[in-house]
């Protein structure tokens, strides 16, 4: 019994060894009650441990022997063990995503790196000339592929959405350009009216059309070199004398559907998590709250998806904040519906992204209603009359709004001088009243990056120093923010009443 016990100890250890790609069997005879049992070896298909390896084994493209400039491109990953590094950090988050999807559609494992080569998997990248996100749509082309933007959303920086629409106009690209991946993928970076005009004119020479034969600009001849190169890397790090950092061949977050409308901060709440957390993954809104028009889901952290679904469903559908699209009718006036709905003609114009009171029947504006709203939003307002010697900018800065707001509240042009006994009315800024405040009389909120802000035209907008956004966001430098930070504000209750 004793030498049972050895031989079945001995092949459990041999099945230890093999666990990565083996799995061994035991089976006993029935016949001999002490016979040493038989090891049957099975193979199974398992999922590697490291996304890299899933993405080396599907690997197909290859750069031509002949090319020459190749080592050009080599050079930035040779031996720069710091740009290896921040490459694969760049992809915690969402290569994942982008390979299963390819794997998905059934289309070349490459096509999910080249956010690598677009904006190093940085959903807030935006160009100098508009293209934004970590596929880099420019505006046209993103409405062209089905990439809404508004006020509350963009859809260039949602995740699931830009990979989407990439991923369609990539697979449209490869049957315009007779199947050829390469010809593809340059003109999904060149645009494909540049690509037929350097096939066109390869033709009317006598010369070849595939990409290699091709004339193009310089940027664009480096972008499919600039893939295959990445491509080299994963396949092979040790050609390049650094090693590949591990990315969890797991997904990194999951898609929650929401019910509708969501408020960011009680999203964060519900899932136990930093509302700047949930920023970082759901880089497409671009206010307090997810866009009340769709799309209505959120990208959450694997393993809090669960906490997140519980939390919802305890919550009554008045809880979360509510819109209607309101249809005006004859006779209808901002003021009316403003009142309606109890809430100030300001900020219904603000929501709607309004530069007048002119309205007609028939349009539609979206209007908040229910409790939620009223419990996190605070209109104050108050009219002020114009004295000797004030000025827009004067009054902007009494008050600690701009001079934008004031033009926008009372319908006048900046070009004009305002007039002694003439009254304005003033609102305060209406922003969120962003968890428990320390004392009564502050309030903090969050506020979300956007691209071309700085820290003086933040600080302009709320009526508070520079020097205290740098303190209270413990920022070394003025210059030093980025889209898709998140700026803690401190804002006095009084402020603009």
């Amino acid at each position: 019994m004793g030498n049972r016990i050895f031989i079945l100890t001995f092949c459990l250890l041999i099945a230890c060894v093999n666990l990565e790609s083996k799995n061994l069997i035991l089976a006993e005879d029935d016949d001999i009650a002490d016979a040493a049992p038989k090891v049957v070896e099975v193979v199974i298909d398992s999922e590697p441990f490291d996304l890299w390896d899933r993405i080396r084994k599907d690997l197909s493209f290859k750069i031509p022997d002949d090319y020459e400039d190749i080592d050009r491109y080599r050079k930035r990953f040779i031996s720069n063990q710091h740009a290896v590094n921040r490459l694969s950090k760049s992809g915690q988050r969402y290569l994942f995503h982008t390979v299963k999807r390819a794997e998905e559609l059934g289309i070349p494992v490459e096509l999910a790196l080249l956010p690598f080569v677009e904006s190093e998997f940085d959903p807030y990248a935006q160009s100098l000339y508009g293209a934004t996100g970590m596929w880099q749509f420019l505006p046209a082309t993103g409405r062209e592929w089905g990439l809404k933007t508004n006020w509350w959303y963009d859809g260039k920086r949602d995740v699931i959405a830009s990979t989407e629409a990439a991923f369609n106009f990539l697979i449209y690209l490869h049957q315009k350009f007779d199947n050829d991946w390469l010809l593809a993928i340059a003109a999904y970076h060149a645009g494909p009216s540049r690509i037929n005009r350097a096939i066109k004119e390869n033709k009317r020479k006598g010369m070849a059309t595939d990409l290699w034969s091709l004339r193009l600009p310089p940027v664009s001849s480096a972008y499919v070199p600039k893939l295959l190169v990445l491509s080299e890397l994963i396949k092979d790090p040790s050609l390049f004398s650094v090693t590949l950092p591990s990315i969890a061949n797991r997904p990194y977050f999951t898609k929650i559907k929401t019910p509708g409308q969501i408020d960011i901060m009680q999203a964060a709440d519900l899932a136990g998590m930093t509302p700047e957390a949930v920023y970082e993954l759901n880089p497409g809104f671009s206010q307090w709250a997810t866009d009340p028009s769709g799309p209505h889901y959120l990208l959450l952290p694997t393993g809090v998806s669960d906490r997140f679904l519980i939390q919802l469903s305890s919550l009554d559908e008045v809880e979360l904040v509510q819109w209607d699209r309101y249809k005006i009718n004859r006779g209808d006036t901002l003021t009316r519906i403003a009142k309606k709905y109890s809430i100030e003609v300001a900020v219904l114009k603000e929501i709607n992204q309004m530069d007048n009171d002119l309205i007609y029947a028939g349009q539609e504006i979206m209007v908040p209603r229910g409790p939620a709203w009223a419990k996190t939003f605070v209109p104050k307002a108050r009219t002020y009359e114009v004295v000797k010697g004030d000025t827009f900018w004067g009054i902007s800065r009494k008050f600690r709004v701009t001079i934008q707001d004031i033009s926008l509240w009372n319908d006048l042009s900046l070009t004009r001088p305002l007039q002694i006994g003439q009254k304005i009315k003033l609102f305060s800024k209406y922003e969120r009243v962003r968890g428990k405040t320390p004392n009564k009389k502050t309030r903090t909120m969050l506020y979300p990056v956007k691209s071309g802000d700085t820290l003086s035209r933040i600080s302009s907008r709320f009526g508070i120093k520079v020097q205290d956004l740098q303190k209270w966001n413990e920022l070394k430098s003025p210059e030093i923010i980025y889209p898709g930070q998140v700026l803690k504000i401190n804002l006095e209750a009084g402020v603009g009443s």
